[in-house]
């Protein structure tokens, strides 16, 4: 994780285009490389046994895939969801549900080395660069890398039915 950090602090550094979106109380962007597509909430079937911050799958242009609550995954609390957000995932795409999606903008943002001691856990992983839009912050997010391999195994056997025929 750590070189990936390194690796993408002087491209954040020199500015980004990236889609800056709110999750909750927070400002959040991801760099356009990573997003496939936003859209309106899908249908999205719950999966049991999964961290709260999968609320189930959708499907995608044809295919399961997880869907994250931002939000969920960055505060622990829920707000209300506005969009979905498809980014590239090692395994397939995922759709991230968040609040608003604010545009794509320049977004300059550096290595979180002072506020990275405090994240922790799964927004450890998640938080590539740490900004700020206006007077607030703005978290640089990397693609979702969360997903637990137990909901991608489920998205793969279920093919997104969620386990009912």
């Amino acid at each position: 994780m750590g070189q990936q950090t390194q690796a993408l602090a002087p491209a954040l550094d020199a500015g980004v285009m990236a889609l800056v979106f709110r999750a909750g109380p927070l400002y959040c962007a991801l760099t356009l490389n990573e997003v496939l597509e936003t859209m309106r909430p899908l249908p999205t079937r719950p999966l049991a046994g999964t961290p709260p911050y999968v609320l189930g799958l959708t499907i995608l242009r044809g295919e399961p895939a997880p869907v994250i609550d931002v939000t969920r995954l960055l505060t622990g609390t829920t707000s209300e969801i506005d969009r979905y957000v498809a980014v590239r995932a090692g395994r397939g795409p995922v759709a991230c549900a968040t609040g608003p999606v604010l545009g794509v903008r320049t977004v300059e943002a550096t290595a979180p080395d002072g506020p990275n001691t405090l994240f922790t856990g799964a927004s450890r992983s998640l938080v590539a660069a740490v900004g700020t839009i206006g007077t607030e912050p703005l978290l640089v997010l990397r693609a979702i890398r969360t997903v637990p391999d137990e909901v991608w195994e489920l998205a793969g056997r279920d093919g997104g039915t969620g386990g009912t025929p």
